[in-house]
């Protein structure tokens, strides 16, 4: 995997996050993808056992931090708009000893503030073995840069790291809303974990909506930020991420809806 890197194996896709109440594109995330010369574009499930290894996730994490650094100095150089893009850090490279500081350093070098990030602190990693996470988070927030925790629900992203730790952003797992809204049971703990942030006052986004049926069902919720392939796919450059074109779509349609279902308009232009 080393090798690929520095081979110029390795490329970032990127996956729009839209608003639920206006399909706007809000934010993006940032996707590893090893066009391998053999096997093809594969995906990060294909090389995640490569993860284990401290080495190799440290320079797989500058190598994000840096290709993204630039697509973004690059597209904000050819007028595009301000979107944050969210990058997936494991909390133990996120609280090593000056790593907020190299990761501003190669913001500057790209031209760009460290606020154009938002670092998602992944499920992998048990975030109690790191007790002092909470100043590691005050110190990447003096810098403009806001914090998220992916996939809640899953993995070690659970309640219990919601209290000590002041996060901007919570992502809630494709997982809870995989059987919504077919299934009563999974639309109440769907509706009880929104409940819960709401009241947190965090940023919400729901990854992993793939459906129609899902898209309408979310409608109701029109204040969280939605993610999924039903929505937009990932895609190599920040120009060809769904956004302004969609944001045209939705203002030609605005006034010929009357079901009230906001979130299907961006769905549909997808």
């Amino acid at each position: 995997m080393l090798g690929g890197l520095k081979a110029g194996e390795f490329r970032i896709a990127y996956q729009g996050i839209y608003r639920v109440d206006s399909g706007e594109l809000a934010q993006m995330e940032a996707l590893i993808r090893w066009r391998h010369p053999e096997y093809g574009v594969l995906l990060p499930g294909a090389f995640s056992e490569a993860f284990k290894d401290a080495e190799i996730m440290l320079e797989l994490t500058w190598f994000v931090m840096d290709a993204v650094a630039s697509d973004i100095g690059a597209w904000r150089a050819r007028g595009g708009a301000h979107y944050p893009v969210a990058v997936n850090v494991p909390p133990s490279i996120a609280a090593m000893p000056g790593f907020a500081e190299r990761m501003e350093s190669i913001c500057r070098a790209h031209g760009i503030t460290p606020d154009c990030l938002e670092l998602e602190l992944s499920e992998s990693e048990d975030l109690a073995r790191f007790p002092g996470m909470q100043n590691v988070v005050r110190r990447f927030r003096g810098k403009g840069v806001s914090i998220a925790m992916d996939d809640f629900g899953t993995g070690y992203a659970c309640l219990g790291a919601l209290g000590p730790i002041d996060f901007d952003t919570v992502k809630i797992a494709k997982e809870l809303l995989s059987e919504a809204p077919r299934s009563p049971n999974a639309c109440m703990v769907f509706s009880s974990v929104l409940a819960l942030l709401t009241r947190l006052k965090v940023a919400i986004v729901v990854e992993g909506v793939e459906t129609r049926a899902q898209a309408q069902w979310l409608a109701q919720w029109p204040h969280v930020l939605a993610q999924g392939f039903f929505l937009a796919r990932p895609a190599f450059g920040m120009d060809n991420v769904p956004g302004v074109r969609l944001a045209k779509a939705i203002s030609r349609r605005g006034t010929s809806r009357r079901d009230g279902h906001r979130g299907m308009r961006f769905a549909d232009a997808a």
